[in-house]
């Protein structure tokens, strides 16, 4: 009860901010207007530009949507990964080598390049000259994915795949500080694909109904996904663990926006687990190696580990000491759960349609 009690105070004090929403999504307003006008110019590549993003501040799925069109493409197509970079300590384009760390390059990116050997990954905070630094560094380039680039409007990408939480749909969110929306719901008319994430695996037709009811694009290219716990495997080796994760005492260790859903999967396959939660993108510390320690040293099972997500141990490999405990990846993928044939056509039809043919992007004298 005393947690719910927080939980509604704090929104109700959100609310006090309305008049700071107010000339914040008035700003918004007026630069989506300016560059849908021309009067802010928009660079546009020859090859195929794919941007995912969302209209909220996180927690919607953008790194497991994103490895999805990687393994999607990347047998076919010399797929690039462009990022930010949040949290890294660089400033400038750095493209992701053996010595990079969450440092370099953020916890986002490096999972990226850890789990896909195939692509090139790259951070750059200006995307178009994220794009021309890569195609520099990596001129054999045929798809760049965006990651998190929705409002990166300086950049138009040929594709953009919108993200929105189905247990917090843009439609029912708002403006930043009361809510959590970046932009005006009207924003979510850029978008030519809409994935709902994080969709229960049984959604009704009623619910989806009610999505496309209130979402602008045509009903055809909207889609459903839910998330998918692969299993788990040990943070440095890769091994995987081949016992029943429910054999296993578990503190579970995140550093994300929203870890309910982690905790619903263990608690429906009866894991035993205690939880230790930090802020998103948390970067860990020496003294929080000693607090995950003593709290999993006070475990008595006799088979007991400690999990974390691919993101966390990311940033968890900056600490050495970090190596001393059994820490082991949850892995998670995504299913499209509503005609998975038309979204993949979708995405592959606009890559074989846009296949680079010139050097230079249009606008680049703009920049």
């Amino acid at each position: 009860m005393f947690s719910v009690a927080i939980f509604v105070l704090m929104r109700m004090l959100r609310f006090l901010l309305f008049p700071i929403s107010v000339v914040y999504g008035a700003v918004t307003i007026v630069r989506n207007a300016l560059y849908d006008s021309r009067v802010f110019k928009s660079s546009s590549f020859d090859l195929p530009v794919i941007c995912i993003g969302n209209l909220s501040m996180g927690g919607t799925g953008k790194t497991p949507h994103t490895e999805y069109l990687i393994r999607l493409l990347s047998e076919k197509y010399k797929v690039a990964t462009l990022s930010r970079g949040y949290g890294r300590k660089t400033s400038t384009f750095v493209l992701a080598g053996e010595d990079d760390t969450a440092l370099t390059i953020g916890d986002e990116p490096l999972q990226y390049f850890r789990k896909f050997k195939n692509i090139k990954v790259a951070v750059e905070k200006r995307r178009v000259m994220g794009v021309l630094f890569t195609l520099h560094h990596a001129e054999d380039t045929e798809v760049i994915i965006l990651d998190d680039a929705f409002q990166h409007r300086a950049l138009n990408a040929g594709l953009n795949i919108l993200l929105t939480d189905y247990n917090q749909p843009f439609f029912r969110d708002y403006i930043l500080p009361v809510g959590d929306l970046r932009e005006q719901r009207k924003g979510a008319d850029r978008a030519d694909l809409v994935v709902v994430t994080k969709c229960p695996d049984t959604i009704s037709t009623d619910e989806i109904q009610e999505f496309q009811r209130n979402i602008s694009v045509s009903n055809e290219n909207i889609f459903f996904s839910s998330v998918n716990y692969k299993g788990i495997y040990e943070g440095k080796s890769g091994e995987l663990l081949a016992s029943k994760l429910g054999d296993f005492k578990v503190l579970l260790v995140t550093g994300i926006a929203n870890p309910k859903p982690i905790e619903e999967y263990l608690q429906n396959r009866g894991v035993e687990f205690e939880a230790i939660h930090y802020g998103d993108h948390y970067k860990f510390k020496k003294k929080d190696v000693e607090n995950i320690s003593k709290k999993f040293d006070t475990f008595t099972a006799s088979k007991k580990l400690i999990l974390t997500t691919e993101k966390d141990f990311s940033r968890m490999l900056l600490i050495s000491d970090f190596e001393k405990l059994p820490i082991y990846c949850l892995e998670i993928e995504i299913t499209i759960l509503n005609d998975k044939e038309n979204f993949d056509k979708k995405i592959l039809e606009y890559v074989r349609a846009n296949q680079r043919d010139r050097e230079l992007p249009e606008g680049e004298d703009e920049l």
